[in-house]
């Protein structure tokens, strides 16, 4: 926490004001203002500045006390010098108090009730405004943890997409070069470019029309083990250069269900993607091989959901809905203001 001195002495002086114009008050409403009966405007002056000074002491020390030995939770120090710097200043001030007034004798007795009040309360401005500053960095550093833990999670999911994916599209390529396929090449080179766009594009945010891109290109991989491979409907409706999006947050559904999909019969993937500029919304339908386990795909559903929390939070809705015959994704986000 960074001292932030120049602000104290602003806010002494308004409350400096504030105090004595509250104590003056009556004297001011009577049309005259008699400073502790000086009888020269210099003196005045003098005296002034030096109460202003001492006054600020006593809110300057408790300040940099607590700023010093409060974060350590180092008690004992605190004890000790509080009472030691204040009763110093107040012996200070009743000394020049007293050579001020001479040949006038100052009473102690006298003395002691108007100076401790008013020096008390410039001693609980310090505090007050030393405990407002740590009480707003403590919470700015829990915004900066929470924040960095947030980032460090987000960090980590997506890394878990990277060998889910690798894994799923090399036993793929295994089986075209296993059977000696002329697509196996292809594969390759296809599998390679996606792994470019994962590895290297390490933004927070991707332009929408590059994720579709990018899953037109996975799809077109995934075809390329099939001899006959059957369409896929994949409809985009709106302007998606303009939206900003999570990268990879889509394909682990597509990825789904190219892996627990009947890719045997007709029209059995579709995915749909509307975007406007306020929200988006994403449906991926695909009928499933019966009595097959694992219908939800692993850590794949369960990595988007997570990401869905942190970078959404109360801003999407994800259901995802099976029957015998079909398994269906609907994603709706919100990232408008």
């Amino acid at each position: 926490m960074q001292k932030k001195l120049g602000v104290l002495l602003a806010s002494f002086i308004l409350f400096y004001a504030l105090v004595h114009s509250i104590r003056d008050l009556p004297g001011l409403l009577h049309g005259k203002l008699d400073w502790n009966g000086e009888r020269t405007y210099t003196l005045s002056v003098i005296r002034i500045a030096a109460d202003m000074v001492i006054a600020f002491l006593f809110t300057l020390l408790p300040y940099l006390i607590f700023y010093k030995w409060y974060p350590k939770k180092k008690w004992l120090p605190v004890l000790l010098s509080l009472p030691a710097s204040l009763t110093t200043c107040f012996l200070l001030d009743f000394c020049w108090t007293s050579y001020m007034e001479q040949p006038v004798q100052v009473r102690l007795a006298t003395y002691l009730p108007n100076a401790v009040f008013f020096f008390t309360m410039y001693a609980v401005l310090g505090t007050a405004f030393y405990f407002i500053r740590y009480s707003q960095y403590k919470e700015l550093k829990e915004k900066e943890t929470l924040l960095q833990t947030r980032q460090s999670e987000l960090s980590f999911l997506r890394s878990q997409i990277n060998p889910h994916f690798l894994f799923n599209n090399l036993n793929n390529i295994y089986a075209l070069v296993s059977y000696q396929s002329d697509q196996s090449l292809n594969a390759i080179a296809s599998l390679s470019e996606l792994l470019r766009y994962m590895l290297y594009d390490t933004s927070e945010t991707v332009a929408l029309s590059k994720e579709i891109v990018y899953i037109e290109k996975y799809i077109a991989l995934q075809q390329l083990k099939y001899e006959h491979p059957e369409k896929i409907g994949f409809e985009v409706d709106g302007q998606a250069e303009a939206i900003q999006i999570p990268p990879l947050l889509f394909i682990p559904f597509v990825e789904n269900a190219f892996k627990h999909g009947d890719n045997n019969k007709p029209n059995w993937l579709h995915i749909e993607l509307a975007v406007d500029a306020a929200q988006l919304a994403f449906c991926c339908t695909n009928r499933k091989v019966q009595k097959h386990k694992d219908a939800e795909g692993g850590i794949g559903i369960d990595n988007v959901r997570r990401r869905l929390e942190l970078l959404y939070p109360n801003r999407h809705q994800l259901e995802i809905k099976e029957d015998q015959a079909t398994f269906n994704v609907k994603l709706s986000l919100i990232y408008g203001k």
